[in-house]
């Protein structure tokens, strides 16, 4: 069976949300990459940059204005292997918790108020924080803050459901939600602010759904 039809059966099936927020997300990365690299070899950068000015959410409130779908859209795009990758292994792991207790249409509401929420928050830090003062125009991108409002989610769904974890062994998710927020928290001094900062919308999505 070729890859094509895998993806066209996987997004037949109504049940199957989990496993189609991940294609879509793996799909976006892989067209990027590809973009990215054969735009690099024409020596046509400037062509990527337009690219992603399409998917990425910006923090200039004028740009939002004219590429409202980035709202979205940029909770759907990586570029780095590994954000991509610790992202959909997060959103397996407790999707698959979502998915069980609450159904499909939860995981991808949380999925997408998580992306809303986490947009809205990064667009007021840099446009009203004066820490942020001179950086009107960051871009973010990214499915942090979707999947961070579903690991809170399900933690606040089973707060001692336990995951084990390769050299700490058995650990309750609300200790591995905290830990999460904490990074989030301790990130906004890193050099990712924007992006730590949609985790903390991500976090106050899930008050809002609930």
């Amino acid at each position: 069976m070729s890859l094509t039809q895998d993806i066209r059966d996987a997004f037949s099936r109504r049940d199957n949300a989990l496993n189609q927020l991940i294609i879509i997300n793996a799909l976006v990365w892989a067209i990027v990459i590809i973009v990215g690299a054969v735009l690099s070899l024409a020596q046509s950068s400037g062509v990527y940059v337009l690219l992603m000015r399409q998917l990425a959410l910006s923090s200039d409130g004028l740009v939002l204005l004219r590429h409202p779908w980035t709202l979205l859209t940029y909770a759907f795009v990586h570029e780095n292997f590994f954000h991509i990758l610790f992202n959909m292994l997060n959103l397996y792991w407790f999707g698959q918790i979502i998915r069980e207790y609450l159904g499909d249409r939860r995981l991808i509401s949380l999925y997408i108020l998580g992306a809303l929420v986490g947009g809205v928050f990064f667009l007021l830090a840099y446009n009203f924080l004066p820490v942020f003062q001179g950086r009107i125009g960051q871009p973010v991108i990214g499915a942090s803050a979707s999947v961070t409002a579903i690991i809170v989610a399900a933690a606040t769904l089973l707060p001692d459901y336990t995951f084990m974890l390769i050299l700490l062994g058995p650990v309750k998710i609300k200790w591995i939600a905290a830990v999460v927020v904490i990074i989030s928290l301790a990130g906004i001094n890193g050099g990712n602010p924007g992006g730590e900062i949609t985790h903390l919308g991500g976090i106050t999505a899930v008050d809002a759904r609930q």
